[in-house]
Order: C-alpha cells, then structure tokens, then sequence
C-alpha cells in the first residue's frame, strides 16, 4: 500500500501510522499543525518510508504524490476552535473534505473518512443507531456531515470506494495536551500530575454521559472497517457512556487520589448531556472494546506521567 493521512501530525494518526508501518510501501502524513503545533506525536516515526508534509489539506495537490492506494482522512479543528471561527473551521473540515473526496474518486485511491457523532442532534433513543436522521447544529458536525454526503454524491457519480466511522470521544496516549483546546480528561490528569487535587466541572457531573472510547478500540476500528467493509457507516463507541460523576471516582481510584469536585455553571451549548451509540454493525465485523476505562485511564495516566 501507498498510504495518505490527513491530519498526519496528530493524535489518532500517529497510532493508524504504526499499525500500517509492515504493511505500507510509503506513507505520507499531511497536516498543517494546526492542533499539535509540532512533530512531538510522529517523531519517532519519521523516515524514508514515513514523510511528512507540512500544508493545507483544502488547497494541497494530492496528485504530486505518486500510486496513493489509500487515503485516511483525519484532519479537522476541534468542535469548539470551529465555533470560535466559523471561516477557518469551514475552509479546513468542508472545502479540505470536498479535495480530498474529489481526489479519491478520480484516482481511484480507497477513501477512509473520520466522521464524528456531532452529526446527530439531541436523539431520544439511545443508543443511537447509524441509520437515524441527522442535523447537526455546529459548524463542526455540519461539515462533518457535509463530507458524509459528499463522499456518497460522489460515488453516485463517479464510483467510490469508501468507509466511514462516527467517533464519540477518543482519548488515550497522545491525545492533544496542549493551548485551550485539550480534553477534560488530560486536563483532569495533568491538574493531579501537577499537584492540584480539585477538578472542575461544568454543570451536573451525575447527568453529564461521555462516551469514552480508547484510541487502540479506535484504531482496531478504523482498519477493520477500512480493510472489511466498503460503502458503510459505523459507529465507533461504547454503547453505554459513563458519567462525569464515575470517570472522576476511575481517575481518584487511577492516581490514588482524593479527588475534590468544583461545579461551575455550564458555559457550552455545543455538547450535549448525552449521546451514546449502538456498535451493533460493527461487531458484525468482529469488533469488540478490549480497553475498559479504568485500563485506559492507567495507561493516559502513565504516559502524561512519563511525558
């Protein structure tokens, strides 16, 4: 395989990058750094067989590149850095998927595309099915969906080959830890890390649900379906969530800490106080989550730790 991962520099493409390693001729990692800032996720990857390149997804010429066979596309801003510039968040996850999507089914590289559940809006049925309606109400899950419909006109079109998984919330080794962008669960484990023993919450920790999914699941999914399926969406998530209430007694228990809990009024109307989905089609295909929470948060715990 000739390999193309888009947001190249960053957190789940770093872990995809290693897993395709014995399995590539070449792999190109594409990212403009606009979340990581720098290298410190593929470093230790970089060489003659691995290449990064620094640009623009929505204006890079893909075909500069030769025999590509696979494209990942990854590459997005945050939820929230969309809602704080709408320009930019546009420009990067629209007009960077209409490239990367036009490019993929005129050369007839086999597309994976990173989708999220931002794409569903306030379901009442949990957990929620692939099948559902969506309307999404951020700019983030507007593109999102935007690249979904985009990728499937296209193949009505032209012909695609192509695969789409909706990620929950991914965290795990490497997760972004830096600027105003990073996870509630790094920031929770940093503040420990540093000594603080009082964590934050915004709104009420028993009725907020994440739906935590570690990045290894995350990968194992990516390549089933990437390398299984053809023409399908998939949910990739826990189909049970937990809540902020839980993760925070998993984190005291991790860090042998004696955490204490400060609620703040929730501020965001971008996040939605629960949504889970169903895995049913993707244990079809023989997934299953070999990472509970707490083995998840002792491995992100060791690495900030060892960090």
């Amino acid at each position: 395989m000739r390999v193309v991962i888009t947001g190249g520099a960053g957190f789940i493409a770093s872990h995809i990058t290693e897993r395709l390693l014995d399995k590539s001729e070449k792999i190109y990692l594409i990212d403009n750094l606009m979340r990581t800032n720098n290298l410190r996720n593929i470093k230790h990857l970089l060489n003659d067989k691995v290449e990064f390149v620094n640009e623009d997804i929505s204006k890079f010429d893909f075909t500069s590149l030769d025999g590509i066979t696979h494209l990942f596309h990854l590459a997005s801003p945050r939820i929230n850095r969309c809602a704080e510039d709408n320009v930019e968040g546009h420009q990067t996850i629209s007009d960077g998927g209409f490239n990367v999507v036009d490019y993929c089914a005129k050369n007839n590289v086999k597309l994976f595309f990173a989708s999220t559940a931002s794409v569903y809006q306030k379901p009442k049925v949990f957990p929620i099915e692939e099948n559902i309606s969506c309307s999404p109400h951020t700019i983030y899950g507007a593109g999102k969906l935007y690249t979904e419909h985009l990728i499937k006109s296209y193949d009505n079109m032209y012909g695609l080959d192509y695969t789409i998984n909706r990620f929950f919330s991914v965290y795990g080794v490497r997760m972004d830890n830096e600027g105003v962008y990073t996870e509630v669960i790094f920031n929770w484990l940093n503040s420990i890390k540093e000594g603080n023993k009082e964590l934050t919450v915004f709104g009420n920790p028993d009725e907020k649900v994440l739906d935590l999914v570690y990045v290894d699941d995350v990968v194992d999914a990516i390549l089933l379906t990437t390398f299984n399926s053809n023409k399908e969406v998939f949910n990739v998530s826990t189909e049970t969530g937990i809540t902020l209430t839980d993760l925070i007694k998993c984190i005291s228990k991790v860090t042998n800490t004696d955490v204490k809990i400060n609620i703040v009024p929730e501020t965001r109307t971008d996040i939605e106080t629960k949504r889970v989905g169903s895995v049913s089609k993707l244990k079809k295909l023989g997934w299953n989550m070999n990472t509970n929470m707490e083995r998840g948060i002792r491995k992100t715990w060791e690495w900030i730790n060892n960090d």
